[in-house]
C-alpha cells in the first residue's frame, strides 16, 4: 500500500509543482506590466497599426484543421481588411518568443521559441519590410524599443490587432493606455483563446480602460 501511495503521489506532486511554477510565470513575469514614459500628446499626432503574435504557430499553420476550428481564416482576413483600409498608416508587427532551451520555453511549450519556424509572422498577413519588435512577455511595451520607435515616428494613436484577446492583446492595450496612447481596437481582428472574436465581455473590458472599439466594416 506504502508503495502504491509513493507511486501515485509523487507524479501527482510533481504535476503540482509544475502547475503552481506555471502559474508563478504566468502572473510574476509574463504579465508584469510595461515601463515607460507617457508620451506627449500635442506632438504625437500619427498613427499605427500593432499587430500582435500572429505567428505561425499560434496560429495554427500546419494545423489547418485546428485553425478553422478557432476561425483562424476569417481572423487574417480581417486584418488583411484593416491593413488594406488602413493603407495611409504603417504596420508594425509584434512577435512572441522565449530564449532556446529556457526556463519559460520548458514550462510554458505552446509558445513559440527564438529561432524556430513557429515564431515567424504569418505570410499572410506581412507587408514586407515592415519593422517588428519581439517580446517574451505578454505587454508588448515591455520592449522598450517600441515605445522608442513609436516616439520617434510621432506616434500618438493605435489601431491593435491580433491574438490573444484574453492575454497579450488585453496586456498591450493597457500597456499603450497607460503612456497616453489613444487605442482603436478591431474587434473581428482579435482572436480569442477559444477561437472566434472576443465576446461582449472582453470587448467592455477595454471600453473599461479607455480602448475604444471599432468594428473594421465601419472603417473608411
Amino acid at each position: 500500500m506504502k508503495m502504491f501511495l509513493k507511486i501515485f503521489f509523487i507524479p501527482v506532486g510533481l504535476i503540482v509543482i509544475y502547475l503552481i511554477a506555471v502559474l508563478c510565470v504566468q502572473f510574476f513575469y509574463i504579465l508584469s506590466p510595461s515601463q515607460g514614459e507617457m508620451i506627449d500628446k500635442e506632438k504625437s499626432i500619427n498613427t499605427a497599426i500593432l499587430v500582435v503574435d500572429v505567428q505561425n504557430m499560434l496560429t495554427f499553420t500546419d494545423n489547418p484543421r485546428k485553425a478553422a476550428e478557432y476561425k483562424v481564416p476569417r481572423f487574417l482576413n480581417n486584418i488583411n481588411l484593416t491593413i488594406n483600409k488602413l493603407g495611409r498608416f504603417e504596420v508594425i508587427y509584434i512577435r512572441n518568443e522565449f530564449p532556446r532551451n529556457s526556463f519559460l520555453s520548458f514550462l510554458l511549450p505552446v509558445y513559440p521559441e527564438e529561432g524556430e519556424p513557429g515564431t515567424a509572422v504569418n505570410s499572410s498577413i506581412y507587408i514586407e519590410g515592415s519593422k517588428i519588435f519581439t517580446k517574451t512577455k505578454a505587454d508588448a511595451f515591455t520592449n522598450p524599443a517600441l515605445q522608442e520607435y513609436l516616439n520617434s515616428k510621432k506616434t500618438g494613436t493605435l489601431y491593435i490587432t491580433g491574438l490573444a484577446a484574453e492575454a497579450c492583446v488585453n496586456s498591450t492595450i493597457k500597456g499603450a493606455i497607460a503612456k497616453g496612447y489613444r487605442v482603436y481596437v478591431i474587434r473581428e481582428a482579435v482572436l480569442s483563446l477559444y477561437g472566434g472574436a472576443p465576446g461582449l465581455d472582453r470587448l467592455d473590458s477595454y471600453r473599461s480602460i479607455g480602448a475604444e472599439i471599432v468594428s473594421v466594416d465601419d472603417i473608411k
